[in-house]
């Protein structure tokens, strides 16, 4: 794997890049599917919980492969730069969801609520999350993230946010899926895919960002 990128790696959807190995490769995974015991019922396995007005039941699916996601990652990379970058100030409502790259700086914000507290008003931490900021016209993108997808560190900034992180900001260049979505301060919503640091040696390879 280039060393540059496995140094930058900040984000990465481990399924993801397996569909997207497994498409490029025509290698397929051995794959293991195991039906999940309807919740409340022995061997029901914890912390995974069934969708309301559903039958109770379902299947997980297991995949293995010869190689790890970072490996496939390498192997990917020449095509992943090639894609194209997204435009979130031209993006509509109701579109369809659009895959591409965008450079910005990786942030976190907190959402807060005013209360009043022994006579006076305080605002209390509600909730936080990721967020890329620095996109033309000052738009922000609001994202969702799996924890277990950052690399190591990157995971714990929200938690601390609530008592010692006072500022991040990473510049970064990241593969999205952009969605037909908007938080309450008119920001969009997007799933990031891939993030790395905007270092020279990787923004030459990804010529949309250019």
């Amino acid at each position: 794997m280039h060393s540059a990128l496995l140094d930058s790696l900040v984000y990465l959807d481990r399924d993801f890049v397996a569909d997207r190995y497994e498409a490029w490769s025509g290698q397929s995974a051995q794959t293991t599917l195991s039906r999940i015991p309807a919740q409340g019922t022995p061997g029901h396995p914890t912390g995974v919980p069934m969708l309301p007005f559903s039958a109770g039941t379902g299947t997980q699916e297991t995949r293995a492969y010869a190689v790890s996601t970072r490996h496939m990652l390498g192997e990917l990379w020449p095509e992943l730069a090639r894609q194209p970058a997204v435009n979130v100030s031209e993006y509509a409502e109701r579109s369809a969801t659009e895959f591409g790259w965008v450079q910005g700086t990786l942030s976190t914000f907190q959402v807060r609520s005013k209360t009043q507290r022994d006579g006076q008003e305080v605002a209390v931490p509600q909730s936080s999350h990721f967020q890329l900021r620095g996109l033309e016209h000052g738009r922000y993108v609001d994202l969702i993230t799996t924890p277990d997808y950052f690399a190591s560190g990157f995971g714990a900034l929200l938690p601390l946010q609530m008592t010692l992180l006072a500022r991040f900001a990473l510049p970064v260049c990241m593969y999205l899926r952009l969605l037909p979505a908007r938080d309450h301060a008119d920001n969009w919503i997007a799933v990031p895919l891939v993030i790395v640091e905007s270092r020279p040696a990787l923004l030459r390879d990804i010529q949309a960002l250019y």
